[in-house]
């Protein structure tokens, strides 16, 4: 249940208020449009502006906890952005959920795909998997081939002044990974969808359906 009540300064904004489904209790959400923004770009974020630190902090954890589990289950290559035919990453929708920590994946997209034919700065967290016949930079080939034990030289057609990728290297993780590559895509796309829920409370109040008594607690609380 929410509220807008006045301020004693009839030029500020009004308050806008919820009633807490646990006590009844009246919570000042501040400005809901950039608490829920808050939220989004770190979970909890919005409710500690809003002065509710305890869920603020609990929500922080839970999520960011889970969505950095399930990056480390999945060896770190789970979460990307992916719109080439035959992998088109539909899972990133859901882990966007989670904010800024999944933002790099789109980042690295670009670049990969743009101009540069490589990640930003040559770093392949959580750069997208190459798809055969995919044109990047000697200097990202080479790095490739020195970091990666299931590269080699030979798996590049050498094209001055890029190199073309000749296997799928989505295969490679899911054989290297097994069933921990997708357990550790559902914990990040469970952290990016949850993220969903605080976002919605950030903007909203907190879910529960208020009683008799809370709702006279609220007036009371408004007419103050």
């Amino acid at each position: 249940m929410v509220a807008v009540a006045p301020r004693k300064n009839e030029n500020s904004r009004p308050r806008v208020v919820a009633v807490s489904p646990d006590d009844g209790s009246a919570i000042d959400l501040r400005n809901p449009a950039l608490a829920a923004l808050l939220s989004w770009c770190v979970p909890g974020l919005g409710q500690l502006y809003q002065g509710r630190t305890h869920k603020g902090r609990l929500f922080m954890g839970a999520i960011l906890g889970t969505f950095l589990a399930g990056l480390w289950l999945g060896g770190g290559k789970v979460v990307y952005a992916s719109w080439k035919p035959g992998d088109t990453r539909w899972a990133y929708v859901c882990q966007a959920g989670a904010g800024l920590v999944a933002l790099p994946a789109l980042v690295q997209s670009m670049q990969l795909n743009g101009v540069a034919r490589q990640p930003l700065f040559g770093s392949g967290f959580m750069a997208p998997p190459l798809a055969p016949g995919q044109y990047v930079s000697r200097a990202y080939a080479d790095r490739l081939i020195s970091i990666d034990p299931d590269i080699d030289a030979e798996n590049f057609f050498d094209k001055p002044p890029l190199r073309q990728f000749r296997i799928d290297q989505v295969s490679i993780w899911h054989r290297r990974f097994g069933r921990w590559f997708e357990i550790g895509t559902l914990y990040t796309m469970l952290a990016g969808m949850l993220n969903l829920l605080v976002i919605y409370d950030a903007w909203a109040g907190p879910l529960g359906t208020p009683t008799d008594d809370d709702r006279k607690a609220h007036k009371k609380g408004t007419a103050a």
